[in-house]
């Protein structure tokens, strides 16, 4: 086990070497630029940057973070916003003086539940705390939306500087190879062994610095290929790297003993790779579930093209964001469908929606094709047909259901989903609505839910 472990020689060493290529090597990015003896202020960044990089490049977290910034530059101002505005800001949309509204990048960050708990960290901050920000770790963890253990170790030692460890990708990836920690990351013994070993050699001096220098390292020096080994400030404490050269045939694998669990053994390794790649041990990808939906959009003029957009419930995967009509099918369902029956399914889902008055006919529903999206955990098929209603008919009045028009739907917080599907069928309604016969009163597009289909 000792050889999993840093001596107190190690740690000491291990500090004023990292924390030493830190302070020259360093990326500028915004989230360090405080300028600001406010703790409250610094904790409030700090927050916003950690919840932007989860599952999120910095290269791309940089432009929604500084957008974020101008609008809502403190947590009252972000208490007092609207989430609809905070949901624009993190699909990719923003205010602009010039523009009025504009795209600053197209793909949204993704994640929405990350800007929810963001905008609930702030309401409850203003009204539980005084508007000032908790310093206490635990309370973090226990009482702040989306705040787990890295990100309240996260902020507590950056703005507060207490020394609090913290345990990212970044850090699972330093450490693992420092150490040699071979075994399986989804085990909570390797878990908890990595953050004891955080927990070691956090600095109590420059916690947040120490910190910040680890995920630096591992974002830009100790890479999950290729790792630039030649170029680290601690490789000669890196037990990876000492046994990569070490040893003749990676074949022949150093161990602490037989029943050592950290250590990695012979049959996992890849001669393909350098040793220093096989830590930490690769997860296993857990496969997307597949689902498909149909998706009607609901389009009238007056004289603008509208279009119906419902606002997704909050138990729903887009919850909070506005979206076209969607009625989730099984894919056994769906091969046994033709076209007819498909349009006839949708109209029947359609006929138990309280809010919507009227129905279409099946011979107004317009294929418009099919799009795709990947979200974390879901391989979504989306195939999209659209119809048209008369100016007054489909929508009883609701907050959840509202007509939008074309820059709405494009300024609106709407998911990266919605959007694909919106560009493949917007083209066609267009189309449509331009050959003159649909500038006039449209008959027979629609009937009464009590009448047959």
């Amino acid at each position: 086990m000792n050889r999993h472990r840093f001596s107190t020689e190690e740690i000491s060493i291990f500090r004023r070497s990292l924390l030493a290529w830190y302070d020259i090597h360093k990326r500028k990015l915004p989230w360090r630029d405080w300028h600001d003896i406010d703790t409250n202020i610094v904790a409030y960044r700090v927050l916003v940057s950690e919840l932007m990089l989860q599952q999120t490049q910095v290269a791309t977290v940089i432009r929604y973070y500084e957008t974020w910034m101008k609008q809502w530059p403190n947590i009252k101002s972000l208490a007092e916003a609207s989430e609809d505005d905070i949901l624009k800001c993190w699909a990719g949309i923003i205010i602009d003086s010039i523009f009025y509204w504009s795209y600053f990048f197209h793909l949204g960050l993704g994640y929405y539940n990350r800007a929810r708990n963001l905008y609930k960290c702030a309401q409850l901050i203003i009204n539980e705390y005084n508007g000032e920000f908790p310093n206490e770790l635990e309370t973090m963890i226990n009482r702040l939306p989306g705040v787990g253990r890295y990100t309240a170790g996260a902020v507590s030692s950056i703005a507060f500087n207490q020394a609090n460890p913290i345990l990212d990708g970044n850090v699972i990836r330093v450490l693992s190879r420092m150490r040699c920690i071979g075994s399986d990351l989804k085990k909570k013994s390797t878990t908890d062994f990595l953050w004891s070993l955080a927990t070691d050699v956090v600095c109590p001096e420059r916690p947040g610095d120490f910190n910040q220098s680890l995920m630096e390292l591992g974002a830009t020096v100790c890479t999950p290929q290729k790792p630039k080994c030649n170029e680290c400030p601690v490789q000669n404490q890196c037990l990876a790297y000492q046994q990569q050269k070490e040893i003749e045939s990676i074949l022949d694998i150093e161990q602490c003993s037989a029943n050592c669990s950290f250590c990695l053994k012979s049959s996992d390794v890849d001669t393909n790779r350098s040793l220093v790649e096989h830590y930490p041990r690769k997860k296993s990808k857990t496969k997307q579930r597949e689902e498909t939906s149909f998706i009607l959009i609901i389009y009238r003029l007056t004289p603008k093209l509208e279009f119906l957009m419902i606002k997704q419930k909050q138990s729903n995967l887009l919850s909070g964001l506005w979206s076209f009509l969607e009625i989730s099918s099984s894919k056994n369902h769906l091969d046994q469908m033709n076209e007819q029956k498909r349009k006839t399914y949708i109209i029947e889902e359609i006929q138990q929606m309280p809010t919507i008055d009227t129905i279409p006919s099946i011979n107004n529903i317009k294929l418009a094709g099919q799009c795709r999206h990947l979200f974390s955990h879901i391989d979504k098929q989306y195939i999209i047909y659209y119809t048209h209603c008369e100016q007054n008919d489909v929508l009883i009045p609701s907050t959840s259901m509202q007509w939008f028009n074309e820059e709405q739907v494009q300024t609106s917080a709407i998911s990266t989903a919605m959007k694909k599907v919106f560009n493949v069928a917007l083209p066609q309604i267009k189309l449509k609505t331009s050959n003159g016969k649909k500038n006039g009163t449209i008959d027979n597009y629609f009937k009464k839910k009590n009448s047959k289909v």
